[in-house]
């Protein structure tokens, strides 16, 4: 029995069987296993045929008149307008960059030798060329894993995983995760910590560990003990149940305190009505899709959105952010771009078809219900003004077929500093903002990693876009990992703060908080002038921590 330690990313105990996930060896020999990003796929083609290109051009330039035309050959051969669509539209398709070069290029090749009949005595010299550029294509083993059928609890361990990979998986059987790398506010611990399973981050040389053997997860003080003695286990297993302690008199409450929700695994169907009392305070809805293989069609959105709002009680929230592929986020289909007009380089890395399915698709499945509508990453009033037309837009298709379906309020994700600057023109418009205080906290500390504390710019980000919020006289949210911190909640009264959007593990720590709050203080949500004032004032840390403890 030893011990590893690492950072937490999803809290509880777990005990399995260690399923060791390690990098694949043959890659093209298993190219179904594994999903690669389609836009970087396309951009490592794009750019490594600049560099070689260039490469061939330098050597061919000094060089006898015989072999300089070969080199330009290849150059133009590489370059052609058809090859290089017949290679993106393969990538488009889900082939890797490599195979993808590979396949068109050594296929074509005799056809371009055939009309250039001075190249026939450098057939294999081409050939050659050919299969060097695809090499620099090739991702390293560590690029991409081989991902296992599970049919049995396990701890898995692995160097890293995308949000996309461990969706893709039988979540059921995941008993808990252990990661060589990975980072605590990246956006498979949001899975994780969705889902319950236990996890580990930064768990040095665990994937040493050898397959099948014991593994206990302890997420509460950040250990994870390799073949636990039973006396370990049993005094370890018995963990709190997330959803005990239930608030059931809500009239004690002043503010909406409700879930968020993405993942959802098998096993955890049962839940979803616990889930469901406390309102959807917001679906993050990639995570429902994001390991679907080709892209979800209206009904079968319609039908996974209907089973979760179906459960949630009448009188609480639904609300539900459109398709966030931003990041780590990226989904195993294909996802189609606007190549021009107002989304086109739109953060939320979705484009207008998918978004209209998507939206139809959430106002059916609400249907005789209220659905605030959330859209993430706007970055430019033309967004805003573009999705708000095509919000509109659906609800007419859908009254123009005779469709049933939901009222609709719209909302924005306050989470760019760009959409900080904009909110007040954001706030005239919708029902509510929503300030994402996860990513308001990486473009705070960037280029650095985030800072896990609360830091004065990102406090004064929270605050300009609160006063905007107040000054539109819109309803103001917080979600996040920042909308959980109870020192905070007296800060949030103060903001004017009346939706709080929290994971469904911290719902009932944050009600009896506000509870206690509302009993001791009878504080009520209100937008304070001076306190906007001070923190737009305060450069330190300290100040700031100060300012906080004071208020509590």
């Amino acid at each position: 029995m030893y011990t590893l330690s690492g950072i937490v990313a999803s809290t509880g105990i777990a005990v399995a069987k260690s399923l060791i996930i390690s990098s694949n060896k043959d890659q093209n020999q298993h190219e179904d296993l594994f999903a690669y990003d389609v836009d970087l796929e396309r951009d490592r083609y794009i750019k490594k045929t600049l560099l070689f290109s260039t490469k061939l051009l330098q050597i061919g330039n000094p060089a006898k008149d015989s072999l300089r035309d070969l080199i330009g050959a290849a150059a133009g051969f590489l370059n052609s307008a058809d090859n290089k669509k017949e290679i993106l539209d393969l990538i488009s398709s889900g082939c890797s960059a490599s195979i993808a070069a590979k396949t068109v290029l050594l296929e074509n090749l005799d056809s371009f030798i055939h009309k250039n009949n001075d190249l026939k005595t450098d057939r294999e010299e081409l050939t050659n060329l050919m299969n060097e550029f695809v090499h620099t294509l090739e991702h390293s083993s560590s690029d991409a894993v081989s991902l296992p059928k599970l049919t049995h609890d396990v701890i898995l361990i692995t160097k890293n995983l995308t949000p996309a990979q461990l969706l893709s998986l039988d979540t059921k059987f995941i008993k808990g995760l252990i990661l060589e790398g990975g980072r605590d506010s990246s956006h498979l611990s949001v899975v994780l910590r969705e889902l319950n399973i236990p996890s580990l981050f930064a768990v040095f040389d665990a994937t040493t560990i050898k397959n099948d053997i014991e593994i206990l997860i302890d997420g509460n003080s950040g250990l994870a003990v390799v073949e636990p003695s039973e006396e370990i286990k049993e005094s370890l297993l018995s963990r709190q149940d997330p959803f005990s302690d239930q608030i059931n008199d809500e009239s004690l409450l002043n503010i909406t305190v409700s879930c968020a929700v993405g993942a959802i695994n098998q096993s955890q169907e049962k839940n979803i009505t616990q889930y469901a009392q406390h309102g959807l305070g917001l679906l993050r809805s990639e995570f429902l899709f994001i390991s679907s293989k080709t892209e979800p069609t209206e009904d079968e959105m319609t039908q996974t959105f209907y089973k979760i709002f179906s459960k949630i009680k009448l009188n609480a929230p639904i609300t539900a952010r459109t398709f966030d592929f931003a990041d780590d986020k990226k989904p195993l289909f294909n996802v189609h771009l606007d190549e021009n007009g107002p989304l086109q380089g739109y953060g939320g890395c979705v484009g207008t078809e998918l978004l209209k399915k998507e939206i139809r698709a959430l106002l059916r499945a609400s249907q005789g219900r209220k659905i605030t509508i959330v859209f993430p990453l706007i970055t430019r009033i033309s967004e805003k003004d573009y999705l708000i037309s095509l919000a509109k837009e659906c609800v007419k298709e859908l009254d123009d077929r005779n469709t049933p379906h939901g009222t609709m309020a719209l909302s924005f994700m306050i989470e760019t500093p760009a959409a900080v600057l904009l909110a007040p023109e954001i706030a005239k418009e919708g029902d509510m903002m929503i300030i994402g205080t996860s990513s308001l906290a990486e473009y705070a500390s960037a280029p650095c990693p985030p800072d896990s504390a609360f830091t004065p710019v990102l406090a004064k980000m929270i605050v300009m876009a609160a006063k905007a919020a107040f000054e539109a006289n819109a309803t103001l949210g917080i979600a996040g990992r920042f909308a959980s911190r109870t020192e905070l909640l007296p800060l949030f009264y103060r903001l004017g703060v009346t939706y709080l959007v929290a994971g469904s593990y911290n719902i009932n720590k944050l009600k009896a908080v506000i509870e206690r709050l509302n009993l001791e203080k009878d504080l009520k949500p209100s937008f304070n002038e001076a306190l906007y004032c001070k923190i737009m004032s305060i450069y330190k840390g300290s100040e700031l921590a100060d300012l906080i403890n004071s208020l509590n």
